[in-house]
């Protein structure tokens, strides 16, 4: 029977390194998971409260300049109240990684060491870096080296983004294990820039009875993976506490998990998404989804009362297992409102409408339903069961091209039979037009976006400019399926 149980488990430091044991590399073939019982929840810590994300120290001194170091290892953290410490992989030590707060126009220096046993990389999910730094599976990063990513942000630019592995093989497991941290940049201009913040990083995670955490089963690699565990700031249904309008950043580090939220009895107003803050601030909505990769910045408008934040079923029309069919409370605010300087339907920034382009680019997502049942057996689906425009993934092959500072039509359609997150590196692109089952609608304002979710059947209509030259990738952001093949290379000249 397919289950979910929203867990919650407290992080500590890493122990010391007389604790850990070798675990297999990612980049080994990994095989069907046997179906041992997942941890019973009593067996975890309760909530608390919210915690603040940790910070990655600004190293440098010089204004306008942002130098980290991030270290990627293995760490024993204790998650469970009697089962020993969990083997994780960790951005210095810190589950999620460290917060990287950017300013607009910075020059940033990030020094990145891999002290795993397996090839890695840091992709900086959403932002318009330079090709040769943008973390991409043609450029891994072995065991033991340290590579030096660097970049400088335009003038323009804010918004809440992420970063996290993306090698060739071995990226659902590096996630699944804890590798991945938000970022944040902003503007000194910004309409919302005095508000008081509040930042959710929602993750998932599974443990197995031994506390462990299990590799995929035959269904993660074909659903994509969903950890039963979902954690707000590393924590199980935190006690959140909100006085007056606070900006929420929420993000979806999740590998395939869609989080609907909703917050009955009060409401939100959608501000930013992927790229930023919106137009316009949305009208009331009851709840808000998220699709992996995704980020909203929200407002809550509602009483002064207890709030539970529920996670809503959602169809993403799985093929192994059936959705959820109730809700469940992944944290509990108490909500103090007080004078509301946002409004419904306020004006935030002007965003210019992308022109139509002279390049038209299809990125058609399919999948061979025969190639991925009759593999059951060896516990993962072919190379080929997940395709972009009926190729699978070739790190060497260019799929579609253009040219710097021109404007792509891209036209992405969705025919499988899932739901699928489509992801494109370099940048933020401007969703045109939706078209499903003949209906077809336009968004009521203009935001950047750099992953939007595609239901089975749907045809999504945008624009995107890439700034520099190089090769970007497209793909599906359910990690599972990107590993698969579902993944195809733009060349920009």
């Amino acid at each position: 029977m397919h289950r979910r149980r929203f867990l919650k488990y407290s992080l500590s430091a890493c122990l010391p390194a007389g604790l850990v044991r070798q675990t297999v590399s990612a980049a080994e073939p990994q095989h069907q998971a046997t179906d041992a019982a997942l941890l019973p929840e009593p067996r975890l810590p309760v909530g608390s409260a919210l915690p603040s994300l940790s910070v990655l120290k600004n190293e440098s001194s010089h204004a306008g300049e942002f130098q980290g170091t991030l270290i990627a290892r293995e760490c024993d953290i204790q998650l469970t109240r009697d089962t020993g410490p969990t083997r994780c992989q960790v951005y210095n030590n810190q589950l999620p990684g460290p917060l990287i707060e950017l300013e607009a126009g910075m020059k940033v220096t990030i020094t990145f060491i891999n002290q795993l046993k397996e090839a890695t990389t840091v992709h900086w999910h959403g932002l318009p870096v330079p090709s040769s730094q943008d973390g991409g599976p043609e450029d891994p990063i072995a065991p033991g080296e340290t590579r030096v990513y660097r970049f400088t942000l335009p003038e323009d630019i804010s918004g809440s983004y992420w970063y996290h592995p993306h090698p060739l093989t071995g990226a659902s497991a590096q996630i699944a294990k804890g590798l991945a941290g938000p970022i944040i940049i902003r503007h000194p201009d910004e309409a919302l820039k005095k508000l008081p913040e509040q930042h959710w990083v929602i993750s998932d995670l599974r443990l197995d009875s031994q506390g462990q955490i299990p590799e995929n089963t035959y269904s993660d690699w074909v659903d994509g993976r969903e950890g039963e565990q979902v954690l707000i700031n590393g924590k199980r249904q935190p006690r959140i506490h909100l006085t007056g309008q606070h900006r929420l950043r929420v993000w979806n580090l999740c590998s395939a998990r869609y989080l609907q939220l909703s917050l009955p009895g009060a409401q939100w107003l959608v501000v930013g998404s992927d790229g930023g803050l919106t137009e316009k601030v949305s009208q009331p909505q009851t709840s808000v989804l998220l699709a992996p990769g995704e980020r909203l910045e929200l407002l809550v408008q509602g009483e002064s009362q207890h709030y539970a934040l529920n996670l809503l079923p959602y169809n993403r029309h799985r093929m192994m297992s059936p959705p959820a069919e109730v809700a469940s409370v992944i944290a509990d605010i108490d909500f103090t409102p007080q004078s509301a300087p946002v409004k419904p339907g306020q004006e935030l920034r002007r965003i210019e409408a992308l022109p139509p382009g002279n390049n038209p680019l299809r990125a058609m997502m399919s999948e061979k339903m025969a190639d991925i049942m009759k593999n059951k057996a060896s516990g993962i689906p072919p190379k080929g069961a997940f395709l972009i425009n009926g190729k699978s993934f070739d790190v060497n092959r260019m799929d579609l091209h253009s040219i710097a500072e021109q404007v792509d039509n891209w036209q992405i359609i969705n025919a499988t039979t899932m739901d699928h997150p489509f992801h494109i590196h370099g940048g933020q692109f401007q969703v045109v037009q939706r078209s499903l089952r003949g209906v077809k609608s336009s968004p009521d304002y203009l935001i950047w976006k750099d992953t939007i979710n595609l239901q089975p059947g749907e045809v999504v209509m945008l624009r995107m400019r890439q700034t520099s030259p190089g090769m970007r990738m497209y793909h599906c952001h359910i990690i599972e399926h990107e590993e698969l093949g579902m993944m195809g290379n733009l060349m920009v000249s």
